[in-house]
């Protein structure tokens, strides 16, 4: 699917997935974002950890570094109020989208 079709679907599923988490370092939630098996939309390091900076700058995540039981040092990655909200908006936005465009597609069959 073309990238300007997920571009914006990519931080909705990041949110969800995180909100589903509680909290995750980025390897946990890349695993968990594979485990949901997206086939439309992929992560990779190289997307997850721009787009975790970006969130977290935008208010939607926190971040705080701890000691994992293996004795690494590891950023833990958290939902915030505000990013909570937006995905509340978000979510209600890909429906009603969603809905439309099932819609518009049906009737244009019907009609060719």
């Amino acid at each position: 699917m073309s990238n300007d079709i997920t571009k914006g679907a990519i931080e909705a599923v990041l949110l969800q997935t995180l909100h589903n988490l509680g909290e995750g370092y980025g390897y946990q939630i890349l695993r968990a974002l594979r485990e949901e098996d997206h086939e439309i939309l992929t992560f990779r390091e190289g997307t997850l950890y721009p787009l975790l900076y970006r969130l977290e700058a935008r208010g939607f995540v926190t971040s705080k570094e701890r000691e994992a039981p293996s004795g690494k040092t590891r950023r833990y990655y958290h939902l915030t109020k505000k990013g909570t909200s937006y995905l509340e908006k978000r979510r209600s936005q890909f429906a009603k989208l969603s809905k439309e465009l099932h819609s518009a597609l049906r009737l244009s069959r019907v009609s060719l």
